[in-house]
């Protein structure tokens, strides 16, 4: 049987396996990607990408390709009541947690949202981490695999010849969807509320184009007497989405071509509508977050990790986010950055956030579509979206989230956004972190620079650090200017403190004061802590 070495396999190749590779492949790390598909999806799923998520894949490289494949314009929010998809007697649902949360974007993130769906999102990502050396193998069926002390064997089966080979990695990423197998085969359960409620995913292909040239949205709620569900349409495509009960003896098998012809028809209210039937896909909308996300050598992400309702459209999100922080601990693990037990705090950082963005999602659905909550879940307070996006904390603190409009520069939390200017050219925090750890010192901050300097140096480090200057044109390689004034107030630093920023955007630790002669002393040891080296 062929064997092949590599440092991370990745099991499933959809969103958050794709993402893991680019994030992966960014950092120099070595992977194998197997997914059992033969190509990526053609479910247009998971429109809404959001400014937190778009935040990682402009530190990706990947950001304009990602807006470009899906520029899509909406109307009202993007979310529209109808009687049919062709109604005069429509109207637009407002997110019921937006409020105050869109008062000014643009100070928080230098990303804003995207809208795209997932079948043509994951083309781009594919395309980027097989462009950075990806070895990635569609239409490949993880067979069985052992973990021990020093990795992970895995058979992999080509189903195409049936051919199998042996993978040996030193981690295993489990991105294989809400039934993982993976995570079955682990013993690891799950906890929550479980299944809401059994779907059918019904794709058809009707041209609607001019019938709908009035209307632009990601999804339309549609009722009336032939058909009751969701609708989301993409291009030629029409994706319906019908709750069926298996309590009463329903089945995705009673989805029948000639039903799903006559369920298109009644959402689109056009009885003599061409429709040819593509799939019918059964999934279950459900609310559970596993017990664990990792079990030695082995990490859960994505909805192999958590799934929540669709309400918010978070899961996703929140599996994209799974994937940056574990991608970059994984990568200075491997390069021998940092010690093992950096890869404690992927568990211990996106536990807390899954458990709250499933809950939010949950809340959401009630108070948008009137969905009924599970008991236990009626105190749940309901976040605003800026604050749900950017405002998640790693530990989590008192309050569940920080307001990133208000930050604080805390660790734990997300850096600031910052405008900023180097050498001529105007960058955001976002694109300082991107490169790797980034060390931001006030204006009288020379003993941080140097400390800096010598540490990267003697232990090969991928730090980068600057001084931050108020206004002006900053000169030399290591100055930044403060565009707008709010270095300060934003990471709560004087003159000569600093900050330590991770390659995924939080915070890491800060002085925020003049450290005096003992800043390379105050520095080792914050990237000990940071990296999992301290003890």
């Amino acid at each position: 049987m062929p064997e092949a070495r590599t440092q991370v396999l990745i099991v499933g190749g959809s969103l958050v396996g794709l993402s893991t590779a680019l994030f992966l492949r960014r950092h120099g790390v070595d992977l194998i990607l197997a997914e059992r598909h033969h190509d990526t999806s053609i479910h247009p799923r998971t429109p809404g990408y959001n400014g937190r998520t778009m935040e990682l894949f402009r530190a990706a490289g990947v950001e304009q390709d990602v807006r470009a494949a899906g520029p899509w314009r909406l109307d009202g929010s993007g979310l529209l009541w109808a009687e049919s998809l062709t109604s005069p007697n429509h109207h637009w649902l407002n997110p019921p947690n937006a409020g105050h949360a869109q008062d000014d974007l643009a100070g928080v993130s230098p990303c804003a949202e995207a809208v795209l769906s997932q079948d043509v999102l994951e083309p781009v990502l594919r395309k980027h981490a097989e462009g950075l050396g990806a070895d990635l193998r569609f239409g490949t069926e993880l067979e069985s695999f052992t973990t021990g002390a020093e990795g992970v064997a895995a058979v992999l089966t080509d189903r195409a010849t049936g051919r199998r080979s042996t993978v040996h990695a030193e981690y295993l990423v489990a991105a294989d969807g809400a039934n993982s197998p993976i995570r079955d085969r682990l013993g690891i359960g799950r906890d929550g509320v479980g299944v809401l409620e059994d779907v059918a995913g019904i794709m058809v292909r009707a041209d609607l184009g001019d019938a709908l040239r009035d209307k632009s949205f990601v999804i339309c709620q549609v009722n009336n007497p032939g058909f009751a569900g969701m609708v989301r349409v993409v291009g030629d495509k029409l994706a319906l989405h019908v709750t069926y009960r298996p309590d009463l003896g329903e089945s995705a098998a009673d989805f029948t071509p000639r039903r799903c012809v006559e369920l298109a028809r009644a959402a689109a209210g056009i009885p003599d509508l061409v429709v040819e039937p593509l799939e019918v896909s059964p999934w279950q909308t459900t609310a559970a977050v596993a017990d664990r996300f990792a079990a030695g050598r082995v990490f859960l992400a994505g909805d192999a990790a958590h799934v929540m309702p669709p309400s918010g459209a978070y899961g996703a999100n929140t599996g994209i986010q799974d994937a940056a922080n574990l991608a970059w601990k994984l990568a200075y693990v491997l390069h021998g950055w940092a010690g093992p037990a950096l890869l404690d705090g992927y568990e211990t950082e996106r536990r807390p956030v899954a458990e709250l963005t499933v809950n939010q999602a949950l809340v959401t659905g009630k108070e948008w579509f009137g969905v009924q909550l599970p008991a236990g879940l009626d105190e749940v307070e309901l976040i605003d979206t800026t604050s749900l996006q950017f405002g998640y904390c790693y530990p989590p603190m008192t309050a569940p989230v920080a307001d990133p409009r208000n930050p604080s520069g805390r660790p734990g939390t997300r850096a600031p956004h910052l405008w900023l200017r180097r050498n001529g050219e105007q960058v955001s925090t976002v694109d300082l972190w991107a490169e790797g750890l980034v060390l931001l010192a006030g204006p009288g901050g020379a003993a941080w620079m140097e400390a800096a300097g010598t540490l990267a140096d003697r232990d090969r480090l991928p730090l980068s650090a600057y001084r931050v200057l108020s206004g002006g044109e900053p000169r030399g390689e290591h100055v930044l200017a403060d565009i707008d004034g709010r270095w300060a107030s934003s990471f709560g630093v004087g003159e000569a403190g600093a900050v330590l920023i991770r390659p995924d955007g939080f915070i890491a630790w800060r002085e925020p004061r003049d450290p005096g002669p003992h800043a390379a002393t105050a520095l080792a040891d914050a990237l000990r802590q940071t990296l999992g080296t301290a003890g």
